[in-house]
């Protein structure tokens, strides 16, 4: 305690330098924001090392494969003049001029459109619809039907790209492909619209910059709007604000400069910084205002201040950083970033509210003495009225009945319980975009009209894949699959082994037979430079119309792979599943094993930490007890809400965890104090007096999180509704089963002498 005084008089003696350090690294920090970037590479969000990702690099490094972009032309209204059929020689003369436009940028590998197969058939463009309609007809349905739709009111640009997996370059790719659709002059009543893979990210990018500026500027606004009804004054309510402000720019410039990106789960690093941190600046100035109150000088004032909050500040900072910290030992890098920048940003927001607002509060009495001539400290607006007489009455109502109320607990309980069994999963990438948007609604359109446009790649490895039996074995495995295309989706595949089958009509067993065919095969890549590498190439709909469903398919194929490796291919011939969307089934597995890991090293930590303060059993499990509720709570909360746990939810509960606890610890703090001082009613002083303090402490909180509801990603929305339910229902089951307990472990003895 003489350390945490003697370093309150060196912070406010030297508060002008300090303040001046503040500003230096403001300005270093404003340099680090204009770093930062944004990412929503899916491989970055899993673990190095892992064998996915091992197989999906190879897919990059060896094949040029896995991303593509889906340019979608349609007929889209009715207006006279216009084109009402995409066999119209017109639109399919500006279908080839894109396709050209397109393959002459250096990043596309590969294009295929409906003009290809006029190419292919008349050696030109048709010139008549008539004539575009004569060769379509010529084809097999279920070639036709793979290029336009059954209406020929839709057909698509299908596009290889190959890229460097940075946030960069998939931005210069997308801007470079619109580029070249806005070039192209389509005829009236025809829409284009860049979707698939490509599309969908940027998408998700863009919205993740939007979403950061507009939940950060709304999340300030919910807490200057709490401050000037606390203080009543623009001026006293900025004292608290300013210290958030750098807290929140110091931690966004330290991510630029670190290196740390903006995804899917730090975007809502400010508003959530917001939220959480302003306590800390409160705490300071209202405790300033209490001793000058009293009588105290400028400098004792501000002293006595932040050696007194300082005790406050450092035992719900540990039980925070404690929730948050388990994140770390998640294997998923975007959990490590967000618990990183988390408990910096808080750790930076308690710092700066210490170091920054005795400077910020003494200047400003300064220049008002100067301008008014005299100070009289502000009254800051109390528990006094309606608010004080609601929860002195709920204090009253516990001591009288503290089983009651444990009952009603119960029952509520019982409700969200059955609502944990309905929670789900949900990782894909295309979920994380809103219902609406024209990327989605185009890849709705792909899967309905042409059975899906998703890749699943196989890769085998060999001595020599040009092998006749391991060929063989892929031209078996091939059709294997597509016979299950009912079940499993499968549209179409493409292998080495087509190739040598289109050439000789069967699989020969003479492997210098299929060294010159591959040795002449001028398509996309099938086999590596090498020849230990090959890929088996699937498309079809395989994101399914739900998680089960994806999983189930994405089973299927685990399943089959294996399968093929033990019985079909030669000893030593190792096959792999991968591709972006099997990324995004090993990515739904490790977030399940994610969840019950952090929730419960963050639930232990935080144990740990009340039991080493306390040290006492019943005062532990009083404090704790509204933390598990409101952690179970906001799951049960999840599944009836149709909420699903994705990455950036994987450690919500960690987090609600961290949060909680020091509702009941306030209360209990108050408790024990009221007691040991011979209060005969301690539970109605503690649950009067630090009430309502604990309401307008969750009200901030929530507000930061409920900011987010503003962002248009649905992840992102979800994070603010989870954590602003998971703050309210802890503080919910603090008010009602702390005080009920602390009564029914403690009612007996109180009688002023209790310890």
């Amino acid at each position: 305690m003489d350390v945490l005084r003697g370093a309150a008089r060196v912070i406010v003696r030297y508060r002008v330098a300090f303040a001046l350090i503040a500003l230096f690294l403001l300005v270093v920090s404003i340099y680090g924001m204009s770093q930062l970037r944004f990412e929503s590479d899916l491989s970055s969000m899993l673990p190095e090392g892992n064998p996915a990702i091992d197989d999906y690099n190879a897919l990059q490094n060896e094949f040029q494969s896995g991303d593509s972009t889906i340019i979608v032309v349609k007929i889209d209204s009715i207006e006279p003049g216009g084109v009402y059929d995409i066999r119209d020689p017109g639109v399919i003369e500006a279908v080839y001029e894109l396709e050209q436009r397109l393959r002459e940028r250096e990043y596309v590998t590969d294009t295929m459109s409906i003009a290809d197969v006029y190419m292919q058939v008349l050696g030109r463009l048709p010139r008549t619809e008539e004539e575009a309609r004569f060769v379509l007809d010529m084809l097999p349905p279920e070639q036709r039907y793979s290029l336009v739709s059954r209406d020929y009111t839709m057909t698509m640009i299908l596009v290889t790209i190959s890229r460097e997996k940075k946030t960069e370059t998939l931005v210069r790719v997308y801007e470079g492909i619109q580029e070249d659709m806005e070039s192209v002059k389509f005829p009236r009543n025809v829409e284009i619209i860049q979707t698939g893979n490509i599309g969908v990210t940027y998408r998700i990018l863009q919205l993740l910059q939007s979403d950061l500026n507009k939940t950060m500027a709304i999340s300030f606004i919910l807490v200057i709007a709490l401050l000037l009804y606390f203080y009543r004054s623009p001026v006293k309510a900025a004292i608290p604000l300013i210290p958030l402000v750098f807290g929140v720019a110091m931690t966004l410039g330290f991510m630029g400069l670190a290196g740390i990106p903006l995804d899917l789960a730090t975007t809502t690093i400010g508003a959530m910084l917001i939220g959480m941190g302003i306590d800390y600046g409160i705490h300071v100035t209202n405790r300033y205002y209490e001793e000058r109150r009293s009588g105290r000088d400028i400098e004792e004032a501000a002293a006595e201040a932040v050696a007194e909050t300082g005790k406050a500040l450092l035992g719900a900072a540990l039980t925070t950083i404690a929730g948050f910290a388990a994140m770390y030992l998640s294997t998923l890098p975007m959990l490590h970033n967000l618990a990183t920048t988390l408990i910096l940003g808080l750790s930076l927001a308690a710092l700066n509210a210490v170091v920054i607002t005795p400077a910020v509060i003494i200047l400003e009495e300064d220049v008002m003495r100067k301008l008014r001539g005299h100070y009289v400290p502000p009254e800051v607006r109390s528990s006094a009225g309606f608010i004080g007489s609601a929860f002195h009455s709920l204090g009253k109502a516990i001591k009288a009945k503290p089983h009651a109320f444990l009952g009603a607990v119960f029952m509520v309980t019982l409700i969200f319980a059955y609502g944990v069994t309905q929670v789900t999963t949900e990782v894909r990438l295309e979920k994380f975009v809103p219902p609406g948007m024209p990327e989605i609604e185009a890849i709705m359109d792909v899967r309905t009209e042409f059975g899906g446009q998703d890749e699943l790649y196989v890769l085998v490895r060999a001595d020599d894949v040009r092998n006749p039996a391991i060929v063989r074995a892929m031209y078996r495995f091939e059709n294997q699959v597509k016979a299950d295309s009912y079940y499993n989706g499968v549209f179409s595949s493409e292998s080495l082994a087509d190739v040598v089958y289109r050439q000789y009509g069967y699989i020969p067993n003479d492997g210098e037979k299929i060294k010159a065919v591959l040795a002449s095969y001028q398509g996309s890549g099938l086999v590596s430079s090498d020849y230990s590498m090959a890929v088996i190439k699937f498309t079809g709909d395989f994101g399914g119309a739900s998680m089960d469903e994806f999983r189930k398919i994405m089973r299927y194929f685990e399943d089959e792979t294996a399968m093929a490796q033990g019985t079909e291919f030669p000893p030593g011939v190792r096959l792999a599943l991968t591709g972006d969307l099997y990324l995004n089934y090993v990515l739904d597995q490790l977030t399940s094993v994610e969840i019950n890991r952090i929730s419960t090293y963050g639930t232990v930590f935080v144990v740990l930490i009340v039991m080493l303060l306390f040290r006492r059993i019943r005062v532990a499990l009083a404090m704790i007890t509204p933390m598990f509720l409101g952690a179970l709570w906001t799951v049960g909360f999840m599944g009836l809400a149709g909420i699903p746990f994705t990455q950036s939810l994987a450690g919500v509960i960690s987090m609600i965890v961290g949060l909680g606890v020091d509702y009941g610890m306030h209360l209990t703090h108050r408790f024990l104090e009221e007691m040991n001082e011979g209060n005969p009613r301690p539970i109605v002083t503690a649950v009067g007096s630090v009430g309502p303090g604990i309401l307008a402490g969750a009200l901030t909180t929530a507000g930061g999180f409920l900011a987010l509801l503003a962002g248009e990603l649905p992840t992102i929305h979800d994070f603010g509704v989870t954590l602003a339910f998971g703050i309210f229902a802890s503080m919910m089951a603090a008010y009602l089963v702390t005080p009920a307990l602390l009564q029914i472990f403690y009612g007996r003895k109180i009688g002023g002498d209790s310890r």
